[in-house]
């Protein structure tokens, strides 16, 4: 299903989006063993990720993410397959769109390396730049709808991913962080930060995704919302993850998980999914509850704001005299 950028974004601003449920989960409960490559094992088995996402375009999903979450050279490096990064990415971008057909979207799924950016660790930013250009033209030469940048937790890798769509296509490019409970991603970005960050370096939409179940997710929506200058995404988790018998699981009903679409939307909700421990069930759950409810549009922003990766100084009207002086990090 192919559209234009403004199209989509247009589509997403009149109704409530709706995107996939979890793919790694689903996997395991299929048969894919531990300690294989993910995206080497379903590009081996097209049949289980067609019927995964099929099941969710039935459920009610607008779109699809592609099964390269892991795809990117360094990650594929850990199993010795980094030099097959383009042909096992385009190969998954081309399983989900037989997947999907004409009845939805299929988003270039990209997340982290699993390496830090300068200063935090050894990779320099356009080191990260380069590794997610080379995943792009893949998912790109795919077919892919659009792209999302996923679960990241680190707002300058976050960055580079979304550079690496920028400087390569023309799609639209959806981003969504992982917060820890206290609000902040592991390097220490809150919400309204990373909104700023992102919207400002053109993502077509931004939220949040994992980490979480769908309560704390509220609280980060309503933070974002006023800030908002793009639609605002929520994917979470079926709850907290608990060990039980050395195995995570994910305990929350797909009718419980459904009972925070409501909230979700009116804190400002545009695109909602579910990520780890969900299933077409709770895809199922969100199709029924946002029957009859319209997303907010995006805000104005009153004032000026300024971030770095770890804070925010809002400037106004309504506010005192700031002196931003060493409160911005202009590195």
């Amino acid at each position: 299903m192919t559209v234009t950028k403004n199209e989509l974004v247009n589509l997403i601003c009149k109704k409530v989006f709706i995107l996939d449920g979890a793919m790694g989960t689903e996997l395991q409960k299929r048969g894919m063993p531990l300690g294989v490559c993910p995206e080497e094992w379903c590009s081996e088995h097209p049949d289980v990720v067609i019927d995964i996402q099929r099941q969710y375009i039935e459920a009610g999903s607008d779109a699809v993410y592609t099964a390269t979450l892991g795809g990117n050279s360094i990650k594929l490096s850990e199993y010795g397959l980094g030099n097959k990064t383009y042909e096992i990415n385009k190969k998954l971008a081309e399983i989900s769109k037989k997947a999907v057909g004409s009845k939805g979207f299929v988003g270039g799924d990209i997340s982290t390396t699993g390496k830090y950016i300068e200063p935090f660790g050894n990779m320099s930013f356009e080191t990260a730049v380069e590794v997610y250009k080379e995943q792009v033209k893949a998912l790109l030469d795919g077919g892919v709808d659009f792209f999302i940048i996923e679960t990241m937790m680190d707002i300058q890798e976050a960055r580079a991913a979304l550079l690496a769509v920028k400087e390569s296509c023309d799609l639209p490019a959806f981003v969504t962080m992982t917060f820890n409970e206290d609000g902040r991603t592991l390097t220490g970005t809150d919400p309204v930060t990373a909104l700023i960050t992102l919207q400002n370096l053109g993502a077509d939409a931004v939220g949040c995704n994992c980490s979480t179940g769908p309560e704390a997710m509220v609280e980060i929506i309503r933070q974002m919302k006023p800030y908002s200058k793009v639609p605002l995404i929520a994917k979470p988790n079926a709850g907290l993850p608990k060990l039980v018998n050395n195995k995570t699981v994910f305990d929350m009903s797909p009718e419980t998980f459904g009972s925070f679409v409501k909230p979700l939307i009116e804190a400002g909700v545009n695109i909602i999914g579910g990520c780890c421990g969900t299933s077409w069930e709770y895809i199922k759950q969100i199709k029924e509850n946002v029957s009859g409810l319209t997303p907010l549009l995006p805000a104005s922003c009153q004032g000026s704001i300024l971030s770095s990766a770890r804070k925010t100084v809002k400037i106004g009207p309504s506010k005192p005299i700031t002196i931003v002086g060493e409160r911005i990090n202009p590195t």
